[in-house]
């Protein structure tokens, strides 16, 4: 154990050998880093502004002026349990004509024509849209309203739907492109350090094999290496988003936009950390192989 921990901390120490190729491979880690961060943060607040003002459809059911008031109300009760459903509003006639009188206003008076509203009764459903099959919830639902008793129309904004599939399609096809590229650029550069370290280290190499170290006994310092510059190369590019995350967060939030910049959970921090970790190491593996 004494060994282990002896030869984790000189492939760290070894690094510091040739402080400038180390400056020079965390900074390029580092950027690129930041600039994969920068492009998940971007795509996460994207997706969480697509799911909060189009995650969601509403559907708006008119039933017939002529429909019976309790069966129209019993039927208004059950839509909450309808698949999807998160909010359900109902306007009787005298209501809806008091949100008409709204609209204008004040500037036209409806109180006459309370009592003889010839607005139909309506209910207004938002619905959470499902993560899969999105068009063929939608046209589900729709069907089901309006197959209920003495609904006239249902009308539905079918973009809506349209905006989130896309933007779904989107993202799955955009992320792993962008993400595999930066994690080989990552592997290029800290291999190329590995490798610059091989070479200054040649005699120093030769020498520990023709007294019998172990191929082991070599190389496990130089992983170790690969390991503690991805890590640290990723620590360092969080540390830059989460500054630069201070500055633009509320710039944004005004109106007429209220648009609130949240920063990357941690889950995905960690596995940014762990992810560049490990490819450091495999980089430097391969290095070492060739």
């Amino acid at each position: 154990m004494m060994v282990f921990f002896r030869l984790f901390f000189q492939g760290i120490r070894d690094l510091f050998r040739v402080p400038w190729s180390l400056c020079m491979t965390l900074a390029a880690i580092t950027l690129v880093c930041f600039l994969g961060g920068a492009f998940l943060l971007v795509l996460h607040n994207f997706n969480l502004q697509i799911e909060a003002r189009h995650g969601n459809v509403q559907f708006q059911i008119f039933w017939n002026t002529q429909a019976d008031k309790e069966e129209v109300q019993k039927t208004w009760a059950g839509l909450s349990a309808m698949e999807g459903v998160v909010n359900v509003r109902t306007f009787t006639p005298d209501q809806a004509l008091d949100v008409l009188g709204e609209s204008f206003q004040k500037n036209i008076d409806l109180d006459w024509m309370k009592g003889r509203s010839p607005l139909p009764p309506t209910a207004i459903l938002d619905c959470q849209v499902p993560d899969a099959e999105q068009t063929k919830w939608a046209q589900s639902t729709l069907s089901t309203l309006k197959a209920l008793p003495h609904v006239e129309k249902v009308s539905f904004n079918p973009l809506q739907v349209d905006l989130l599939t896309s933007w779904v399609g989107f993202t799955k096809m955009a992320f792993w492109p962008v993400i595999v590229f930066l994690l080989l650029v990552v592997a290029l550069v800290v291999g190329n350090t590995i490798k610059l370290a091989l070479l200054t280290r040649r005699e120093e190499l030769e020498i520990l094999r023709f007294v019998g170290a172990s191929r082991a006994y070599i190389q496990f310092p130089l992983l170790v290496g690969g390991l503690f510059q991805g890590v640290m190369g990723s620590a360092l590019a969080l540390g830059l988003l989460g500054l630069a995350f201070h500055f633009i967060k509320d710039l944004l939030n005004i109106p007429p936009l209220w648009i609130t910049i949240s920063f990357l959970p941690s889950m995905h921090c960690l596995t940014m950390l762990g992810l560049l970790g490990a490819v450091g190491m495999l980089s430097s593996l391969v290095a070492l192989r060739n």
